[in-house]
């Protein structure tokens, strides 16, 4: 097989309103060598951003109306790329870039597969997630729930069929119910939960090819999103929420590797690298070299 093209679009976006939180993401891996490691086309960023720190009154999402506006910029952003045979990542930003990644495609394909690979479940509500960040729900709003603006991208909810989703890495189940967040296992039972030891487990390599070949099967098409706190804290400390447990760098690449090499796959984001948080900027050359590996780029 012919290996694809890359492409690499930016998604400067901080849903818990940041001036320099993960919004700055794309400019530091950029800096670090990101598009001549990948050899990719550089797309530039999309006009994404929330400044607006305050929670809604009815579902407390924070910057809820630029939060729409930025998902459907983003979407619109992406129907060019995707509808092109080159694979494409996009470079968040917060797991809010999932809402508009999601909706295009969806408007691309009418039923996209999802590999979420995430240290977190992601599944709040907007009134039981602690800070109100669009990064605390998106799992809950692609699989269905959620208000309308950010749930319904590319048609009616839900975006992603729950059984098409491969829910990969997380480690926060017991903590997440502890703070009232829905239970996914109890709400959306058809999705695939594999959590950080059942991955290390049955080997990360074998877990990632296994998600690949369903989601390649049925329904043919997929995106991988990725919120590098599934790294554990001792890797890659600049991330907001730090817990315990979670992968090494060589076993995350060693989960994503067979997913990407998938013909079936679309494209992958990563998420929630915060330079704020590495002011030496550390760990940027580390995220340019496991993605650099991942693509088979160097």
């Amino acid at each position: 097989m012919t290996k694809r093209g890359l492409q690499v679009l930016g998604a400067p976006i901080d849903s818990e309103a940041l001036a320099e939180g993960c919004n700055l993401t794309p400019g530091v891996l950029r800096a670090a060598g990101l598009i001549e490691a990948l050899g990719a086309a550089d797309l530039g960023d999309a006009d994404v951003a929330i400044s607006n720190p305050r929670r809604d009154i009815v579902n407390g999402i924070v910057g809820f109306e630029q939060l729409c506006a930025a998902s459907a910029t983003l979407q619109k952003a992406l129907a060019t790329p995707l509808a092109q045979p080159d694979q494409t990542l996009v470079v968040g930003g917060c797991c809010s870039v999932l809402f508009g990644i999601v909706g295009a495609m969806r408007a691309r394909y009418g039923r996209p597969g999802l590999v979420f690979v995430d240290g977190h479940l992601d599944f709040y509500s907007g009134t039981t997630s602690p800070s109100g960040s669009a990064a605390d729900i998106d799992l809950w709003v692609v699989t269905g729930f959620g208000p309308a603006g950010i749930n319904d991208l590319g048609g009616p909810p839900p975006m992603v069929q729950p059984r098409d989703a491969w829910v990969l890495g997380y480690r926060d189940h017991a903590d997440s119910l502890t703070y009232k967040s829905p239970d996914p296992m109890v709400m959306i039972p058809e999705a695939h939960f594999v959590d950080a030891d059942q991955v290390k487990a049955g080997g990360a390599s074998a877990v990632g090819g296994e998600a690949a070949r369903a989601l390649a099967a049925d329904p043919g098409n997929f995106w991988v999103h990725v919120d590098l706190d599934v790294l554990s804290t001792q890797a890659l400390p600049a991330v907001d929420y730090w817990q315990p447990g979670g992968f090494d760098w060589s076993e995350l690449r060693d989960l994503l590797t067979p997913l990407v090499a998938s013909p079936a796959c679309a494209g992958l984001d990563v998420t929630i690298y915060n330079p704020s948080l590495d002011p030496r900027r550390r760990y940027a050359p580390m995220i340019v070299s496991l993605l650099a590996d991942v693509f088979g780029r160097r």
